[in-house]
């Protein structure tokens, strides 16, 4: 083939030599995907001749000293303007210029929907319709534009939307064809999250299978496909299917007929791909199809087209046709890979050669392509290759001649090379490749004139004799088998084609090797594993295609924590954020599920007419569960929106975990290690200790000297747990003391509080040193104090013996909040605010601290308005609103605020009302 090209080319240098050629461009445009700052990945540059490896290239891309040496050229242009590009080839003495050619390098000004950047998502009530303005932040060009909105192809500059879903705006150049897109998330409040998708498998002779919500098993139809090889068919972010195509002829889900006049060849193993047009700003809505099409020299040559569900009023159409990609000859396969979440990857391999080429297909468009090394050149027909679901292991299958194998590499996601693992020899010639889901196993499937094979390989090792130890025959059979294929919800079966037949095979329990003799279950093939519609026949392949990871979707749950027998309930997050909660209502109820969702497709409680316990509303619930058993807790949501909207229901099985007693504290006399541990522990089924020195038995020893230990006891099913502190005396003293320290408020009036010691023997005399918080019993076991401190004791015995410790009494006071009833905002300098008081602890001067921290306040009119909201640092309210004074009337609050000493009581409110006096 070389010398034949050489030959050619030498004929006609002289008529060629200066005559402009034309230069194939992509990615022509700066925006916010493909720029000199963020996303550098510049425009493309090709030409269609094929030329001999000894050629040499240069490159002006019509800026200043901005050239290139390499066979595909690739700038990254910072301005917009039109470009000169021209290309010189040189090959034995002689040049060949293509150019100098017009390259117009647009730029668009960056759109937005929202009020930001960041403002990409807009929650609605249902039944309140909102516009989309496509110029609303943004000047509309001076240059001729053209505006499409996704999903329906509006070309006017504004929409009214009152469905969920994505939006978005595409604002083309008219002159470049450069576009740039803005998007915003449209969420009904209390929407449902759509359920699965419908995937789909169209090929052979009018087969249509349909996988739904999830399912690894289709049901089976037909459709207008007829095609002998090579399919592919692309999926949403929901994994429902779009469209199909065999490289000529392009169906939509519904199998109506979308475009012909593609220019791939069916009769290719896998000559058709798929890939996301990513976009960075707008709504998925652009996919390219890659199509091979075979040049006068009959190699294969690569293209792509171009796939748009906005045109057609969102039905989708073929914008761009037959786009030139890349001249190299190319064998008849086409490889496709996940990459990082917002890119893909595109594969070939050169014919009669060792080159992979790899081109990265993202936001910014087609990169050139990424050379790897292959260890073996195409020669003639081939069979397929194979991507792991996650992208990182590829499998390529070569036919003879000039030899039978798999070559299996390691592949990067993140720079798009493939670097040889090792290589698999073959019984025979393969066609289908496939991995298991977890890309452990390797399947082949190698089609025989009257007897076909399945082939497995273990190839988590990267030991190339471990994985051929693992070689395993898992069936043989009639008839001619074809592609073998996971399917497209979790790969749990891997589907195999056979030429002609009525029904498909399947591989059950893919990633289990025979050779795993620790499994009583492993991998098995079930020849007619799926019955075909009347009608309808297999050829040998199967569809081409990525699995995407479906968007996440996020809905408010109940969540459950507990300390010991104290449950605590609140809500994942808001119903319909942005939009706040404002009241949840809750109920418990002594019960079990029902097995049976409602009418409205929610879990609820059996028999709750008979079952409930408990009902409650605020923001967080917390319930002191007095007997062990199963509850069920409920919880409905009002907001802005909607009125006692429910959320599933969710079961509990309570286990009290009382008693639960620890000494509060051991004194060892005369000893260097002590035994420590509760001495009563709950009937509960299951439980782990979890000590504060990391054992996890139920009594442990500690060595002297004295410490706090602390014991935690937490019950395997429910997660709750309590923990409980000890303090290890050690003495030489023969003394024992059994006190504890306490809490006492330093906030006026101070309620005294008693210390109490109970040494042992009892006769032991007890002196407190002086402190000025001492009220009486100086030398009492029962002190009497009036502040909080650090209060030390001598114990001393008959014979004069002494031993001295202390109790420590923390000051901690609870939250107090005073609202005023009302205020008069006239200007006259009294009473002219609404402002709460709370307790800081001004009488005492000595201990200035305060102990209430306000967390926000919020005024209501009559009617539910929210007047005035404020988050500090200052809370309090001048009777105003919009600018104005409000009517003389009473007015709602919420005041929300906690008590700083005790975090652990979370966020209280107080509620009350207000008015307002002139």
């Amino acid at each position: 083939m070389m010398s034949r090209i050489l030959l050619l080319l030498l004929c006609t240098f002289s008529a060629l030599a200066q005559v402009p050629r034309t230069i194939e461009v992509r990615n022509n445009c700066i925006n916010q995907c493909n720029n000199c700052s963020e996303a550098p990945a510049g425009t493309v540059f090709e030409i269609r001749d094929v030329y001999p490896a000894a050629a040499t290239y240069l490159w002006d891309f019509g800026e200043g000293g901005a050239n290139s040496s390499a066979r595909t050229g690739v700038y990254q242009y910072c301005n917009p303007g039109t470009k000169k590009v021209s290309l010189k080839v040189t090959l034995g003495g002689v040049t060949t210029v293509y150019g100098p050619q017009d390259v117009k390098i647009g730029a668009l000004p960056d759109f937005i929907l929202g009020k930001d950047s960041n403002d990409t998502t807009l929650m609605i009530c249902k039944g309140d319709p909102v516009v989309l303005n496509a110029f609303g932040s943004i000047s509309k060009p001076a240059f001729p534009v053209g505006v499409s909105w996704f999903p329906k192809g509006q070309t006017s500059d504004t929409i009214h939307v009152s469905e969920s879903g994505c939006y978005s705006v595409m604002v083309t150049d008219v002159g470049s064809g450069c576009a740039a897109e803005a998007k915003m998330e449209v969420k009904i409040c209390g929407e449902q999250p759509k359920a699965g998708g419908e995937d789909g498998w169209n090929f052979g002779q009018n087969i249509s299978l349909r996988f739904t919500g999830g399912s690894s098993t289709p049901s089976a139809g037909s459709g207008p496909l007829r095609t002998p090889a090579g399919v592919a068919k692309m999926t949403d972010e929901n994994n429902d299917l779009i469209f199909y195509t065999n490289g000529s002829r392009v169906y939509a889900k519904d199998n109506s007929l979308i475009a012909t006049g593609l220019n791939g060849d069916t009769t290719q193993i896998q000559g058709v791909a798929i890939l996301p047009k990513t976009t960075c700003k707008g709504c998925q809505s652009e996919y390219y199809i890659f199509t091979m099409q075979r040049n006068a020299a009959g190699e294969n040559q690569l293209f792509y087209s171009l796939y748009d569900r906005k045109l057609n009023g969102g039905e989708g159409g073929i914008s761009v046709m037959n786009q030139f990609l890349s001249p190299a000859p190319s064998a008849e396969r086409f490889g496709v890979a996940v990459g990082g979440g917002d890119y893909y990857w595109l594969q070939t391999q050169d014919i009669d050669s060792t080159i992979l080429r790899t081109f990265k297909v993202s936001a910014a468009g087609i990169s050139a392509p990424i050379e790897s090394d292959a260890k073996l050149a195409v020669k003639g027909p081939t069979a397929s290759s194979h991507f792991s679901r996650d992208g990182k292991v590829l499998a390529i299958a070569y036919s003879s001649p000039p030899s039978n194998q798999i070559d299996v590499y390691d592949f990067d996601i993140n720079t798009g090379k493939s670097t040889f693992r090792y290589r698999i020899p073959l019984v025979g010639s393969p066609y289908g490749v496939e991995f298991s889901a977890d890309g452990k196993i390797l399947y082949a499937s190698i089609p025989g004139s009257g007897t076909s094979q399945i082939w497995q390989y273990a190839i988590a090792s990267k030991d190339s004799t471990i994985m051929r130890r693992s070689t395993s025959l898992l069936w043989s059979g009639p008839g001619k088998i074809g592609a073998l294929q996971g399917d497209p919800a979790s790969g749990s079966i891997i589907y195999a084609t056979f030429q002609g037949a009525t029904s498909l095979g399947k591989i059950v329990n893919p990633d289990i090797s025979l050779k795993d003799s620790t499994r009583s279950v492993r991998a098995t093939f079930v020849r007619n594993g799926l019955n075909l519609a009347a009608g309808t026949s297999s050829g040998l392949g199967l569809p081409l295609s990525i699995v995407l990871t479906p968007k996440p979707t996020s809905t408010p749950s109940i969540q459950q924590s507990c300390d010991g027998t104290t449950y605590h309930f609140k809500v994942s997050q808001d119903l319909c954020d942005p939009i706040k909660n404002d009241r949840l209502d809750w109920k418990i109820y002594r019960s079990t599920l029902d097995p049976n969702r409602n009418a409205d497709g929610l879990l609820v409680p059996l028999n709750p007419a008979g079952t409930l316990l408990y009902s409650y509303t605020g923001t967080e619930m917390t319930f002191d569960f007095k007997q062990a058993g199963d509850y069920v807790v409920t919880v409905a949501i009002s907001n802005a929106c909607l009125t006692n909207y429910m959320l599933d229901a969710s079961a509990y099985h309570v286990e009290l975990l009382d008693p639960f007693v620890l000494p509060a504290s051991y004194t060892f006399i005369c000893k260097e290690d002590g035994r420590i541990g509760p001495t009563s522990v709950p009937p509960v089924a299951a439980f782990t200790y979890t000590w504060s020195t990391g054992e996890s038995s139920r009594f442990i020893q500690v060595p002297n000297p004295s410490g706090l230990y602390s014991l935690e006891i937490k019950e395997d099913a429910s997660g709750c747990s309590i923990k409980k502190e000890t303090q290890v005396n050690f003495t030489t003293n023969p003394l024992a003391v059994k006190k504890a320290d306490g809490i006492i408020c330093n906030d006026k009036p101070i309620q005294p509080y008693v210390v109490q010691l109970a040494p042992s023997p009892a006769n032991l005399q007890v002196s407190w040193q002086s402190n000025p918080g001492i009220v009486s019993g100086f030398n009492s076991k029962d002190l009497l104090i009036n502040r909080s401190g650090l209060y030390q004791f001598t114990l001393r015995d008959t014979d004069g013996c002494e031993l001295k410790d202390s109790v420590k009494i923390e000051d901690k006071c609870d939250a107090i909040l005073i609202a005023p009833t009302a205020f008069t905002p006239n200007g006259d300098g009294q009473n002219d605010v609404f402002e709460p008081s709370y307790n800081w602890n001004e009488p005492n001067v000595s201990y200035p601290k305060s102990r209430t921290q306000v967390i926000s306040l919020e005024i209501y009119n009559r009617w539910g308005e929210l007047l005035y909201s404020t988050k500090g640092p200052v809370f309090s309210w001048d009777g105003s609103f919009n600018g104005a004074k409000v009517p003389q009337e009473t007015y709602a609050y919420i005041i929300r605020y906690q008590a700083i000493d005790y975090p652990e009581k979370g966020i209280q409110e107080k509620r009350g009302a207000i008015v307002v006096v002139y």
